[in-house]
């Protein structure tokens, strides 16, 4: 297999690490407009250099964001070539369109490192969805907010502190929005929902809540009460067959095996009518572990084996109202919500649907920006 890399940063250096100790793959392109050392004869900074040549059958993208990476994906597949990417937003974003164009094209598209990192999640998910009706999936899938979370928890710290402290050490970017925000989380639950329930959504139709305004005295508050706070993310298949699907702060029994969950690893599960839930830990992200996921891509695609990807992928509407739960709410602003005090401007809601809750705290925003919610599962 010769490859074109398009990318050589902590992802696409790790992948080139080890793919240089292989002989079955070689990285023949490499696409990055920085000169590097060591890739001399092999780098470009022309797509075109890796598209029009003959001997690149795969091509692996490595840069992140929407564009250029969309269009390279599509080109590259529609030139006949096999695609493989670690790109959760790209990919959860036009699912719909990569699937057809794959399909059409009949090359391989692949992308396990979306969700996981180095965690055999995906992979996993595809053959239990062989044998078993996949009813949930979710849990653990961002190490930033997780490591903010235990940070915070385990010393007493407030969040722009350990912001910082994740900051200078690599774990969390400049811009940290797509961390603290959800929006990870989000791409990565659709690309999951999307595999499980053989259906298409839109990230953006998935309720999201973040740990932006989080402050240390909620996590006091947590203590107090007797629990622990993990960003969770969430997809049902209900009796009738709806979905439904959030991703939010949520409050669980210091017992729940979630909340054991330390530093920058991720605990993602999927649970089938047979086989019952199945749990997988390990680093949701970095060089090697998430540089390896890609990899086995690569060796996937070189097999026999392949487990298929293509289904109906239909677009699928979210029913969100039939879920529901309590909620723990810090707020300034006027309630619009049935709530029992819990001093100091805190509450604890009745149970009300997930969607609802989302709708409700997005008003009391207006009045109070710091506003700060979790979903309370017992």
């Amino acid at each position: 297999m010769n490859i074109g890399l398009l990318g050589m940063g902590t992802i696409g250096s790790g992948v080139f690490e080890i793919l240089e100790k292989r002989s079955d793959i070689r990285v023949s392109r490499v696409l990055d407009i920085r000169d590097i050392a060591g890739l001399e004869g092999r780098l470009t900074r022309r797509f075109e250099d890796i598209l029009e040549d003959p001997a690149i059958d795969t091509v692996v993208e490595l840069l992140g964001g929407l564009e250029p990476a969309h269009t390279f994906a599509v080109r590259s597949m529609q030139a006949g070539k096999h695609f493989v990417t670690a790109n959760k937003l790209m990919v959860s974003t036009h699912f719909s369109e990569l699937m057809r164009v794959a399909d059409e094209a009949g090359v391989e598209f692949r992308f396990s490192a979306c969700v996981g990192g180095g965690i055999p999640y995906l992979y996993n998910l595809l053959r239990a969805r062989r044998a078993d009706r996949v009813l949930e999936v979710g849990g653990i899938v961002n190490g930033t907010t997780n490591l903010i979370l235990d940070t915070m928890q385990s010393t007493g710290a407030d969040f722009q502190e350990v912001l910082l402290q994740a900051q200078r050490m690599g774990y969390a970017e400049a811009d940290p929005s797509a961390d603290i925000d959800g929006l990870d989380a989000r791409s990565k639950l659709s690309i999951s929902m999307n595999l499980a329930f053989d259906v298409c959504i839109d990230p953006a139709a998935i309720p999201t809540a973040g740990i932006r305004h989080l402050h240390k005295g909620d996590v006091e508050a947590f203590a107090a009460l007797g629990y622990a706070c993990r960003f969770l993310t969430r997809a049902v298949r209900q009796e009738d067959g709806r979905l439904s699907a959030y991703v939010e702060p949520t409050l669980l029994p210091a017992s729940a095996i979630e909340a054991a969950v330390g530093k920058n690893d991720n605990l993602i599960s999927f649970t089938g009518e047979y086989a019952g839930v199945q749990k997988f830990f390990g680093q949701g992200a970095g060089k090697f572990p998430t540089g390896y996921a890609v990899v086995e891509d690569l060796i996937d695609i070189l097999g026999p084996d392949r487990l298929p990807l293509c289904g109906r992928y239909a677009p699928t509407d979210l029913a969100n109202h039939l879920v529901s739960q309590s909620y723990y709410l810090r707020t300034s602003a006027p309630l619009n919500v049935e709530a029992e005090s819990l001093g100091e401007n805190r509450y604890r809601t009745r149970p009300l649907p997930v969607g609802e809750m989302h709708s409700r705290a997005e008003e009391m925003r207006r009045a109070d920006p710091e506003l700060f919610f979790a979903g309370i599962r017992e």
